[in-house]
């Protein structure tokens, strides 16, 4: 990830968070603000161990400390935030509670002896401002006890987004985000039960639909999404620049709210022209503050290149597909139980109206589609036959989305491999961006169209606005999370032939070490990698091999190694299975820095072991 991908993954949890409100007002007032928490974070930490479960041996005193803290701040926050918000209208506490950024500099002062950068005052007195514009310029709504609860939430969250920046760059975020899930989910139990012992409330919750849907936005999108995005976000950007793109929440919530007042039948937000103006100038002010962003989201379109490609025999052709799927499989079957999982859910509680083909489920075919091209879309329309089978859809609905999904997700994948030269599914340049953009647009309103044609039941408008929307908001902060900063292994089209930036074998003989590392070397320096970072991978690999040759001595050691924005090393060796991650008692006498890089520094670190091939598969980014 770099600071543009940063900058994107960033301003969409922000609208995630904008629109969190109409869901809230789900929440019964008889049901435990406490309890609706616990419930929540529970979901939440569940969501986030299923991604990052394999990262747990990483998990150590200090990570376990920070994530209590972050806990602890982020429990403290929502009280405030409720006893705030009960004295306060909406749109004030929406108001201040977008001005938090102005504690930033202080705080960075008073608790890290920081110095303010002085060119980002006027941009932040201008954002004031703005927000100043958009309360109507009632300066007497400033004036009640219900203002001075949520300034103490303001100076929480900048504290909550100081200590995010400094735990996300020196510990691994993914073990920050469960632990503090984890801790939360505690702490929401415990004022939970007290409430009920000491305050008369019930351990009863609402058996509204609305409520449950409440929950499961909130639990996928605030609790899991965008717990784990900030933190690996944060550390590409400053926290100020984080806190002045999260102050725009407040504008994305004005905008969305008449979209949202026509789904939930709720009040709709005026827009009079003094909060529109106050818009203008809190967005002039966030591009003052912080130059880059502007150049982050500024145009960058080039001219496409293309990949020509040789032609393959039919018999190539046909086993390289029982190749591919004797890969692939077991990635369409976990798609296909998640699509089959978000569609009950969604269908089950007669939230849309438009049920058969959109829902939460459409950002899968985009996210699934660009990783893994004809086996994820695969999947989703795997998940379209298993739904179908539970509320006998009629077969013309089955056959139109399962077109949808297969058109839009391997059309993504064809485009983006014949335009990216790198074949890197990742976007660390704008141009990346455009192409989803556009093929995101172009594929969605072909296949909305031809839904509508071959069915009557589908509706042009809500298909199309579906596709496109969950595939920015939801699916591009996944595939940056999963593409570019975790590098999971993506399915590539047979025609582009993919090679490593480096690799190499290494043997018991100690030569094959020092040769291969000089192969990094070299590498590193035509891609400009900095050598620190090349210090970091050989550190981890070195001590890694050193542990399976003296285990597996006979074995030969097949490493390779792509330099992106976060450097990926794939590690895999026959034999017994070993995993050389589990440190023995004895092993703790040793300066070993190698695992200790792993263990604070590394962005990723899986171990897959297959005993039927009597081999081992490691994937570190770092």
């Amino acid at each position: 990830m770099n600071k543009f991908e940063a900058v994107i993954s960033l301003c969409i949890i922000t609208f995630f968070a904008s629109i969190q409100y109409a869901f809230l007002g789900g929440v019964p007032s008889s049901v435990s603000q406490f309890g609706y928490l616990t419930i929540t974070n529970g979901a939440g930490f569940i969501i986030v161990l299923l991604f990052f479960f394999g990262e747990l041996f990483r998990l150590d005193k200090k990570q376990i400390f920070q994530s209590f803290i972050l806990s602890l701040e982020q429990v403290a926050f929502n009280v405030f935030l409720i006893l705030g918000a009960e004295k306060t209208g909406a749109t004030v506490t929406s108001c201040v509670l977008s001005a938090y950024f102005v504690f930033i500099p202080l705080l960075a002062l008073l608790l890290f002896r920081e110095k303010p950068d002085f060119k980002t005052f006027p941009g932040i007195a201008i954002v004031l401002v703005g927000l100043f514009f958009m309360m109507n310029c009632e300066a007497s709504a400033l004036l009640s006890e219900g203002v001075l609860y949520l300034v103490l939430a303001d100076l929480v969250i900048a504290l909550t987004i100081l200590t995010i920046s400094r735990y996300s760059a020196s510990s691994n975020p993914s073990i920050i985000a469960m632990g503090q899930l984890f801790f939360s989910l505690i702490i929401s139990a415990v004022c939970w039960i007290v409430e009920v012992i000491f305050f008369g409330k019930s351990f009863s919750l609402s058996i509204e639909p609305s409520f449950w849907i409440c929950v499961l936005y909130v639990s996928l999108f605030i609790r899991g999404l965008y717990s784990i995005v900030q933190l690996y976000a944060m550390r590409y950007v400053s926290p100020l620049t984080s806190s002045l793109i999260f102050s725009t929440e407040i504008i994305m919530t004005m905008l969305m709210s008449p979209v949202l007042a026509f789904i939930f039948g709720t009040d709709e937000e005026i827009i009079t022209p003094m909060r529109a103006i106050g818009a203008g100038i809190m967005v002039a002010g966030v591009l003052l503050a912080d130059n880059s962003v502007y150049t982050a989201i500024g145009k960058g379109i080039k001219k496409l290149t293309q990949t020509k490609s040789e032609k393959k025999s039919i018999n190539d052709t046909i086993k390289h597909f029982a190749a591919e799927l004797k890969k692939w499989w077991y990635i369409a079957v976990s798609i296909a139980i998640i699509y089959a999982g978000l569609d009950l859910i969604v269908q089950k509680m007669n939230f849309l109206e438009y049920e058969s083909l959109v829902g939460l489920k459409n950002f899968l075919p985009v996210t699934t589609g660009l990783l893994w091209g004809i086996w994820g879309a695969a999947g989703c329309c795997l998940g379209c036959i298993f739904t179908s089978f539970i509320i006998d859809t009629p077969t013309n609905l089955l056959l139109a989305e399962c077109f949808c999904n297969l058109f839009i997700g391997t059309g993504l994948w064809l485009i983006w491999h014949s335009t990216v030269k790198s074949h890197y599914v990742g976007f660390n340049k704008k141009r990346h961006f455009v192409i989803f953009l556009a093929s995101l647009t172009g594929l969605s309103l072909i296949a909305a169209w031809l839904a509508s044609i071959f069915s009557s039941e589908f509706d042009f408008i809500p298909v199309f606005i579906s596709y496109t929307s969950m595939g920015i908001f939801v699916a591009l902060p996944l595939i940056i999370l999963f593409g570019s900063l975790l590098h999971v292994q993506a399915a590539i089209p047979s025609k582009y032939q993919f090679h490593p930036d480096c690799s190499g074998n290494i043997t018991s003989d100690s030569q094959t070490l020092a040769i291969f590392n000089d192969q990094i070397e070299g590498a590193a320096a035509e891609k400009n990698i900095g050598i620190k970072r090349i210090f970091e991978v050989q550190s981890c690999i070195e001590e890694i091999c050193i542990r399976i040759l003296n285990e597996l001595p006979e074995t030969n050691i097949n490493i390779s190694i792509v330099f992106g924005n976060a450097i990926s090393v794939r590690i895999n060796y026959k034999g017994k299975p070993y995993n050389p991650f589990h440190m023995k008692a004895s092993d703790d006498a040793f300066s070993m820095t190698g695992l200790k890089i792993l263990r604070h520094r590394a962005l990723r670190a899986s171990v897959l072991t297959s005993k039927k091939r009597n081999e081992t598969n490691i994937h570190i980014v770092i």
